[in-house]
């Protein structure tokens, strides 16, 4: 939903499972919603085409408005995480960018030993998340931003390594200076 809010655009359902299965040799994938929403209706055509488990989520209490799905979600990845015959599959891909999943993302990884990879959607990902899991993909990805961030951090790092060796070649010269009689010794303890 917040890829559609935010940058008024529909998710490719099919790519990410494409893109996927070109890395790993999925198992399952699992969609979880409360498709009583029409933005998230409107999206079963589409998830059909990649996966038969679409587990509904709908709070069907008249008195709470609570949405349950990501309760649901995460006792999901628990109980898959701890199966014994789950204990071959390597990894694990998250379509969220909610911090609730931090604990989950982190469990995986470093008590299951699993690579955790998050997908969301750019400026509405916890940084949490993207702390704990292997990897993280933003959506959308921005144009050309790799070889401008590249470029940009690039000059940084030059800039940063050309002034370090222009005050270590001072530091050098000041110590080298001051201790003439003892070059060697200076050298040593720099």
């Amino acid at each position: 939903i917040s890829l559609d809010k935010l940058y008024h655009i529909r998710p490719d359902i099919k790519g990410f499972r494409d893109e996927l299965s070109d890395r790993y040799d999925i198992v399952d994938i699992a969609f979880f919603g409360d498709f009583s929403n029409p933005s998230l209706r409107a999206e079963i055509f589409n998830i059909r085409q990649v996966s038969n488990t679409i587990i509904e989520t709908q709070n069907s209490s008249a008195v709470f408005e609570k949405d349950f799905t990501d309760f649901i979600m995460l006792d999901h990845i628990y109980q898959s995480a701890i199966k014994p015959e789950n204990k071959d599959i390597d990894a694990y891909i998250l379509f969220t960018g909610d911090g609730h999943f931090s604990s989950a993302a982190s469990f995986l990884a470093t008590k299951c030993r699993k690579e955790v990879g998050v997908y969301a959607v750019r400026n509405a990902c916890s940084a949490q998340l993207v702390g704990c899991a292997t990897y993280c993909r933003l959506l959308p990805e921005e144009k050309n931003s790799t070889t401008q961030t590249d470029n940009r951090y690039e000059r940084m790092i030059l800039k940063s390594l050309k002034a370090l060796f222009l005050n270590f070649q001072t530091f050098l010269r000041l110590t080298c200076s001051s201790y003439q009689g003892n070059l060697t010794l200076s050298l040593q303890t720099v």
